[in-house]
């Protein structure tokens, strides 16, 4: 009997910030361009459209991309993705443990989108401050495309973290705490 392929299953962050910004630089970008057909000097009107341009270019790199991914756990391992920030698949077999967990002032050091703290060799992926999940490997792993880093762990903002922390158990062979 072939054994059974198991389900990709989507996991969800929240998105709120990402649109909450998207929403603010738009509003620039309009700002700008009116600024910009308003402008009486040449340079005003070009600094407002250089303005616009960059603000706009901000915008679709960093704040629309993260609105339209999600996270994966798929056959062989959990996908972490968030728009053009990050993309690295986690093999099952790095996962040494999963646990739900808090940061503090969480805005301040961490913030939105990712970030990585080269002293706790930690990967923050987050898209907000609550329903927070570490994922502890094994050991070190090299993580990156460009930029490669020593990781020890991750940690995810989920919209539903007891599902994830089932699934990734359930995977990994940890059984529940």
């Amino acid at each position: 009997m072939p054994a059974r392929a198991l389900e990709t299953v989507r996991i969800d962050y929240p998105k709120h910030w990402f649109v909450l910004g998207t929403v603010v630089l738009s509003a620039v970008i309009v700002f700008g361009a009116y600024s910009a057909y308003c402008a009486i000097e040449d340079f005003t009107r070009y600094f407002w459209a250089g303005a616009c341009v960059l603000t706009g270019l901000m915008l679709f790199l960093f704040f629309v991309p993260p609105m339209f991914t999600h996270h994966l756990a798929g056959e062989k391992g959990l996908k972490v993705h968030m728009g053009l920030l990050i993309d690295e698949t986690v093999p099952y077999a790095w996962i040494s443990d999963i646990k739900d967990t808090y940061v503090k002032r969480g805005g301040m050091t961490v913030g939105v989108g990712v970030r990585y703290f080269g002293i706790m060799r930690t990967v923050f992926v987050t898209s907000s401050f609550r329903d927070l999940v570490t994922i502890k490997f094994g050991s070190v792993h090299v993580m990156g495309k460009l930029l490669k880093k020593d990781v020890e762990q991750i940690v995810l903002s989920v919209k539903d973290k007891s599902s994830l922390m089932s699934i990734v158990r359930e995977r990994t062979g940890l059984g529940e705490d």
